[in-house]
């Protein structure tokens, strides 16, 4: 939220008419740690054949014409560690956000 406490919103995103030909997930350093890191590239559809259970907190949004790029972190429910994350999707539909409020 943008007025004063700032909470946290809970929801689902839902973005139509992607096209996984041009979208990627990017998987960086645990924590966001500074310094150097073993990343990986990812085809979308290959990383959710990947990782089942999982949650993406965003952190940063940026839009483009027909396409957008998520920043946040990967919480991977089996373990306790947090991964700096992006993802990057081409789309020609349109963005749904479902919130929990």
């Amino acid at each position: 939220k943008l007025t004063e406490p700032f909470e946290q919103v809970e929801g689902n995103i839902t973005i139509e008419g992607v096209d996984f030909d041009c979208t990627c997930v990017m998987l960086q350093s645990k924590w966001g740690n500074y310094g150097k890191f073993n990343g990986e590239k990812l085809e979308l559809e290959r990383f959710i054949k990947r990782y089942k259970n999982y949650s993406f907190e965003i952190v940063d949004e940026l839009y483009g014409y027909n396409q957008v790029l998520y920043s946040g972190y990967l919480s991977i429910l089996e373990t306790e560690d947090l991964v700096q994350m992006d993802i990057s999707i081409y789309f020609t539909g349109k963005i749904i956000y479902d919130t929990k409020e």
